[in-house]
């Protein structure tokens, strides 16, 4: 069961880190730049992250076998990537919109680039918009069951913690573990629990600051 917990929070850091880096510059660009159509893009990722994951594992699955996949880390990687940024860009583009412009352009004053500008001035004041996406993500990939048990439900090399809850077996076939399942629901939300504690005061910190400095 470490195993899994390790492919878990392997799976959800690598998700979360490419949902975020992917997800800051769209939303930078959806919130800042003069870009046509607008509220069509806004329109196509909200409707996007509203989508139902379960209308889309049968068709997946079909195509995941055939590409060779099943049971690898790609094969999970992609979908979890895939259901979350669009969720992950409607979040920060509202924290990206409420940033005040003046502050990016004062910054072009003083000679910095565009890319500068982002990184320097407009994601440090972002930072609880970023931090609230992160822990979404994060959770959301620990805790989701339906993909990884359909993707990768036996492999031990990829196998995720909640699939392996789901194959617990007992003394015999017709015992269920409870105990054994409770003790391993709890040993993953201790690490949630603790991470999220310590984003939230990073959240709270991010926002007092971006307002003095406003």
């Amino acid at each position: 069961f470490l195993y899994n917990l390790r492919n878990t929070f392997v799976v959800a850091i690598f998700t979360t880190v490419i949902c975020i880096v992917i997800g800051s510059f769209a939303a930078y660009a959806l919130a800042r730049l003069p870009l046509k159509k607008k509220v069509l893009w806004m329109s196509g990722v909200l409707a996007a992250s509203l989508f139902p994951p379960v209308a889309l594992v049968p068709p997946l699955y079909e195509a995941w076998r055939t590409l060779g996949l099943l049971n690898t880390d790609p094969g999970l990687y992609i979908p979890y990537i895939a259901f979350t940024l669009p969720l992950t860009i409607f979040i920060l583009v509202t924290f990206f919109s409420s940033i005040p412009m003046e502050l990016a352009e004062a910054a072009r004053v003083d000679g910095a680039t565009p890319w500068q500008t982002f990184y320097k001035v407009v994601l440090p004041l972002a930072a609880p918009g970023v931090f609230a996406a992160a822990i979404i993500v994060f959770v959301f990939a620990t805790n989701e069951f339906l993909i990884a048990s359909t993707f990768a439900p036996r492999d031990l090399d990829v196998q995720t913690a909640t699939t392996a809850i789901a194959f617990f077996t007992g003394a015999s076939q017709f015992e269920r573990p409870i105990g054994t399942i409770t003790a391993a629901c709890v040993v993953i939300s201790i690490p949630l629990i603790i991470m999220t504690l310590i984003f939230q005061k990073r959240i709270v910190a991010g926002l007092t600051a971006g307002s003095v400095k406003g």
